[in-house]
């Protein structure tokens, strides 16, 4: 088992990466097909904001390490270690997005260098959600090598990204309507879908034992978990949706988008804090 140092840090990482990844490939999408010089400025500021996201993650990640040294052994693995290719794609990540930020400040950044450029954070953002996805299937550990484990982490990041996303393009004052609604469908059906592969990896745990105990004696409270995770998710996506109308002024729309990215998020790390504590080996 995990401590619960270890678990909080780590779903931590697995909340928030994920989804700042996710927002900001909406943010990105509405910078790519920008032809607003004035907006697209907006929208090159406001990347600041997911690339915060996923960094606070990667830091809160770093504190399982024990000490920095560590990481000097986590990309030594690099190509075969599913934790070593993690932690690259995050940096990787965090680079080009990082980099991309400061370019945007300069007096000319033009469309053709900024486009390719973003494209490709785009790509490597992608890249650290399959790494994250992929990271826990360990033969060793049966209650994480199942295929549960990525569609969970998916799903999760597809709930709490758009939520952000939308926070993030008000804050750049963009609001593509046909895109809102779509991220707001999106986030809808990765609560659904992704509740019901929880309830589903919480019954697969009945099967899984080892010489000590049953996987589901790890965490009796994961139905409860997964109501909570229900219960968030859906305020997040109502508050969400009632930050679509038009009417209403630009504080309230903020205010409804800032606290439906706070229910996403509890939503999330509720789950992924159950998933570390389900930690159990095949033996002693």
């Amino acid at each position: 088992m995990t401590s619960g140092f270890d678990a909080f840090s780590l779903a931590l990482f697995t909340s928030l990466a994920p989804a700042g990844v996710v927002a900001f490939l909406a943010l990105a999408l509405v910078r790519l097909g920008s032809h607003d010089h004035a907006a697209a400025v907006r929208i090159d500021r406001m990347i600041a904001l997911p690339f915060s996201v996923v960094l606070a993650g990667f830091i809160a990640s770093a504190t399982h390490l024990g000490t920095p040294a560590n990481a000097l052994h986590v990309f030594s693995g690099i190509g075969r270690s599913p934790l070593s290719n993690e932690v690259l794609s995050a940096v990787a990540f965090l680079f080009l997005v990082g980099s991309y930020w400061m370019m945007a400040f300069k007096e000319h950044f033009s469309d053709a260098v900024a486009k390719p450029w973003i494209a490709l954070a785009c790509l490597a953002g992608m890249g650290l959600i399959a790494c994250t996805s992929v990271a826990y299937g360990v033969d060793t550990v049966p209650t994480w090598d199942t295929a549960f484990t990525p569609a969970n982490l998916v799903l999760s990041a597809l709930l709490a990204g758009p939520v952000l996303g939308l926070l993030f393009m008000e804050t750049a004052r963009v609001r593509p309507h046909a895109l809102e609604v779509a991220l707001i469908v999106l986030a809808a059906a990765a609560l659904i879908v992704g509740t019901a592969v929880l309830v589903m990896h919480q019954a697969s745990l009945e099967t899984i034992v080892n010489n000590e105990f049953s996987a589901s004696s790890l965490v009796p409270h994961y139905p409860s978990a997964i109501v909570i995770h229900l219960v968030l998710g859906a305020l997040g996506v109502a508050a969400a949706g009632l930050s679509l109308k038009r009417v209403q002024s630009r504080r309230t729309t903020l205010a409804l988008r800032i606290a439906a990215s706070i229910f996403v998020l509890a939503a999330v790390f509720v789950t992924r804090f159950v998933f570390y504590h389900l930690h159990m080996t095949v033996g002693f």
